[in-house]
């Protein structure tokens, strides 16, 4: 029964295991998709989408019925006085007020109509019934969510190319440090050879002495790419979005890149395609926000109407309680407003003119974007097939590096081939090693560069 309940467990925690080990083991695309869900850019630019549909609610509020409501209490423990004429030669209304023997003239009398306290309370609703600018402010803003969608997308390009660049570099850096440790293996079995017959007298003290340098730089180089690999990682990790402090496992190998050059074969410009490219529509989108921009403008030449009433009580007494105490009577209002713009010193007209400037400007911003998105596309083409030449090459030299090496050694060792020889191998073979994985990654960054000046680099929404 004990048996049983801990193979239980053991298979429990062995699925626990794995799934811990699946969870922090990503492909490039399962790099990309965390990233588009983490990265701190591409969730700035989702909250800056969410943040322009609000403000859809904002420009349509304006359009809804206002309702406000107030209440309040005054009082006035010195009311203003009410200055009244007295003139004894013309009668008037208010001379029982004025003493006999009052000489003629303007007087401040205690307030006559005015209590000292009063109290209010009303509510006013307000309702625009027609404006030109508050129509074209709701499509506008529309083409606003549709501006922050594209600067989201412009987002996630710049995050998809980021992630693959840094994904491929710990991948070739991974693939380098494997070399090496095949090479430090291969020139320490050598050396310790070559020891061994030094000590027999078969060989001279300076054979191994070279090649002692040899395995010292080789163990040197490996430190070094154990620090690049582990700096190549926590940039991949920040770009994702991942915590920088936690493991990360890769699944990919380095004959994800080989592919490369099978998959650009043949290149076709004519897939060239402006719409694509986020940044272009976001020119679009921009320019047609300023047509509205130019709209909204004329549209202040137009009258607005608005309706507005308001109902509430009034109460008035000489003391704060008493007036509380007291009777309110209601009183209502209402009306409508119309405003016609008849001169404001051609301050309209001139903003005009300057929208119209800026949709020339933008215009011209798109023919010019669309030629350089063109020199672009053939620049990254022309460099994209360059480097899978240089790769194809490189690999040749590689190979050529590799068994020379491997000859060469199989010489020395035979007694036909000189020490310098080996060394010179060595050497020759580890830089082939260098300038293959740099074309590699050079091979790399063109893939990546050529397939964003055509806009297919992120093609999600």
């Amino acid at each position: 029964m004990k048996t049983g309940l801990l193979s239980t467990m053991m298979v429990l925690l062995t699925i626990s295991l794995s799934r811990a080990q699946t969870d922090s083991s990503f492909t490039l695309q399962q790099c990309i998709d965390y990233a588009l869900k983490n990265n701190v850019n591409v969730r700035n630019a989702e909250l800056d989408r969410e943040i322009s549909k609000a403000k859809i609610g904002e420009v349509r509020s304006a359009g809804l019925p206002q309702i406000n409501g107030t209440a309040q209490i005054i009082d006035n423990p010195a009311l203003r006085r009410l200055f009244l004429k007295y003139d004894p030669s013309t009668p008037g209304p208010f001379d029982s007020y004025f003493p006999p023997g009052t000489a003629p003239g303007v007087y401040g009398v205690p307030q006559l109509f005015q209590q000292r306290t009063s109290e209010n309370a009303s509510l006013t609703a307000s309702q625009l019934l027609f404006s030109g600018s508050y129509l074209i402010g709701l499509k506008a803003a529309k083409v606003l969510v549709e501006l922050s969608s594209m600067s989201t997308l412009q987002s996630k390009v710049l995050t998809t190319e980021s992630v693959t660049k840094a994904y491929y570099l710990v991948l070739i850096n991974r693939e380098r440090t494997k070399l090496l440790d095949a090479n430090i293996s291969r020139v320490d079995s050598l050396l310790r050879q070559t020891r061994i017959s030094n000590q027999q007298g078969f060989v001279e003290k300076i054979d191994v002495d070279r090649l002692d340098v040899t395995y010292n730089n080789l163990v040197t180089e490996r430190q070094k790419f154990a620090n690049i690999i582990e700096l190549s990682m926590l940039v991949l990790k920040f770009q994702m979005g991942y915590d920088v402090n936690k493991n990360i496992e890769l699944k990919g190998d380095i004959s994800e890149l080989n592919s490369i050059i099978a998959t650009y074969t043949n290149f076709n410009s004519a897939d060239l395609n402006y719409n694509n490219r986020p940044e272009y529509r976001l020119l679009l989108t921009q320019k047609k926000l300023e047509y509205f921009n130019l709209k909204n403008i004329r549209s202040g030449y137009t009258p607005t109407l608005s309706a507005f009433g308001t109902a509430g009580y009034y109460g008035a007494n000489n003391k704060v309680v008493e007036t509380i105490k007291s009777k309110a009577y209601q009183y209502t209002l209402w009306g409508v407003t119309l405003n016609v713009p008849v001169f404001d010193g051609f301050n309209k007209y001139y903003k005009a003119q300057q929208s119209k400037l800026t949709i020339t400007k933008m215009d011209n911003s798109i023919a010019n974007f669309e030629q350089a998105v063109t020199l672009q596309v053939k620049q990254n083409e022309l460099s994209l097939k360059n480097n899978i030449k240089t790769s194809e090459v490189q690999k040749k030299n590689l190979d050529l590096a590799k068994e020379i090496s491997r000859v060469t050694k199989i010489k020395y060792q035979q007694g036909i081939g000189s020490n310098i020889e080996v060394v010179v191998a060595e050497t020759s073979y580890k830089e082939a090693q260098t300038n293959y994985y740099n074309a590699l990654y050079d091979l790399m960054v063109s893939q990546i560069d050529y397939q964003k000046s055509l806009g297919t680099l992120y093609q999600g929404k």
